[in-house]
């Protein structure tokens, strides 16, 4: 099964069930490999419907402090693209089927050349990207390259994001719509931005099905998560989940999961795929 068909149908599972899909971020190597790859699993057992797996970087310009802290330490311990690669590939030797993107900023996809590197997540099981610091349209190639071995990518659109780059951005996602929906950096924050629902609906709306629509930034409490589940395809949980692996390890991060998917649940979905 391609990436795109994987990604698809757990959104589409999700939209059975009445809910958005919930997604979780896990950062490659940390603090260890052997915690990332627990914490992963502690997020699927505890009900996530994808994974996002992070890539530390050196210069980290959307990411917050919680992030930006946790991925220095997953560096010097040796964690990268190399890290995710390998956690990808622990996941599926376990039987872990639940689509996996990795999230890495460009320059570490170059690194070892693009081809060479796609071929490689693709290899270990990964079935998409999610590179924020690349607009869509910007590199048809990479585009083009990852489509060609069934790597889903998914764009972001933020509220400053022009209709016509909103657009580029539903037609070039093969994965899924990424919505930031405040301006600014990643990290947990404790109300809702405004304007978001307002956003992602529009959004999701202009996409009419052809991609499903997915928020993240910020989210970390059930009152969130239930203020946006009917607005959007899925949510993305990731400082939150990275503080609670920093705080409480797997354990921490696991109940976070099943307690902010038990607030996914919408009572009246329109679902649109």
């Amino acid at each position: 099964m391609s990436g795109p068909e994987r990604i698809r149908r757990a959104f589409d599972a999700a939209a059975t069930d009445q809910r958005a899909a919930l997604i979780a971020y896990i950062l490659s190597g940390y603090p260890t490999e052997t915690d990332a790859l627990a914490a992963a699993e502690a997020a699927l057992a505890a009900g996530a419907d994808l994974l996002e797996v992070g890539v530390p970087f050196s210069d980290p310009l959307a990411d917050g402090p919680t992030i930006a802290d946790a991925g220095r330490v997953a560096l010097a311990g040796g964690g990268g693209l190399r890290s995710a690669e390998r956690l990808v590939a622990s996941l599926r030797a376990r039987g872990h089927d639940a689509p996996i993107l990795v999230m890495s900023y460009l320059n570490p996809l170059l690194a070892a050349g693009e081809h060479e590197t796609l071929k490689s997540l693709r290899a270990v099981g990964t079935d998409g990207m999610i590179v924020p610091d690349l607009p869509a349209g910007a590199w048809p190639h990479l585009e083009r390259l990852a489509g060609s071995m069934g790597l889903a990518v998914s764009f972001l659109v933020a509220p400053n994001t022009s209709p016509a780059r909103i657009e580029a951005a539903i037609v070039a996602s093969t994965g899924f719509l990424y919505v930031v929906p405040l301006f600014g950096v990643t990290g947990a924050r404790d109300t809702v931005a405004s304007g978001a629902v307002e956003l992602i609906s529009s959004v999701r709306g202009r996409a009419a099905g052809r991609v499903p629509v997915a928020a993240g930034f910020g989210l970390s409490t059930r009152p969130q998560v239930a203020a946006l589940a009917p607005a959007a395809d899925g949510l993305i949980i990731g400082s939150a989940l990275v503080a609670a692996m920093r705080d409480g390890g797997a354990l921490a991060l696991g109940a976070l999961v099943r307690d902010l998917r038990a607030a996914c649940h919408v009572r009246s979905w329109r679902h649109v795929l």
